[in-house]
């Protein structure tokens, strides 16, 4: 069966052919402009920028309880199709392609800790993975000298929709949903989730961690939900 590894992929966006020179086998030459991947970003909330600036006036207003976020690119087609594939199509194995891209982002000065957003047990089973903690751990595998935790959080209901929440509701929507049931073991970690969308969820388990005296907090996930 090793033939098969040397025929030619074709690309999930368009159907050609897969040039191997790009390192993975999800998407062609032709389609990678598709992916906003080098998009200017916020380094603090992740959302895109016109101009060159660091940081975005909103995040310079009210910062965030995390130092930085590190993504992919916009939760949008093509990039938002892998991730709903992944998930609800149970196809983990269009992740490692992605997992790799985001490790090449993070690569410089990695969290040592690594953390993944939890997700409800019943919820795991019945797709047989959690997406957050997956991903978590193929980042372990491809960054240096990081450890992971999968149970400093627990997610305690299911949180309903956030995008028809005001501010105040979306906290308190996730307020309800999770606790901190581990204290983690380093100063400096990285929460791990798949898609960070109006960012109440990773905002209220960063302030966890603050309450415990975590020092510095980033953001690592697939997708930022663009506004």
């Amino acid at each position: 069966m090793r033939f098969l590894s040397r025929l030619p992929k074709q690309c999930h966006v368009c159907g050609f052919t897969i040039n191997r020179s790009l390192g993975h086998n999800l998407w062609c030459e032709h389609c990678q402009s598709l992916f906003n991947f080098e998009r200017h970003r916020c380094r603090r909330c992740g959302l895109t920028m016109d101009n060159t600036a660091e940081i975005c006036g909103t995040c310079l207003t009210t910062p965030p309880p995390w130092q930085t976020l590190i993504c992919l690119g916009d939760y949008r087609p093509p990039l938002s199709s892998f991730i709903q594939r992944i998930k609800q199509h149970r196809e983990p194995w269009l992740l490692p392609p992605l997992s790799k891209l985001l490790a090449e982002r993070i690569n410089d000065e990695p969290a040592p800790l690594l953390i993944c957003v939890p997700t409800l047990l019943h919820v795991e089973l019945k797709r047989g993975f959690n997406l957050s903690e997956l991903l978590m751990l193929q980042l372990a595998q491809q960054l240096p000298e990081v450890e992971t935790a999968d149970s400093v959080f627990r997610k305690h209901h299911h949180t309903a929709t956030q995008k028809n929440l005001n501010r105040q509701q979306r906290l308190e929507n996730v307020r309800q949903a999770f606790s901190l049931q581990q204290r983690p073991t380093s100063k400096h970690v990285a929460i791990i989730d798949d898609v960070v969308t109006t960012g109440a969820t990773v905002r209220h388990l960063s302030e966890l961690l603050l309450e415990v005296n975590v020092e510095k907090i980033d953001i690592y996930c697939l997708c930022r939900t663009p506004k």
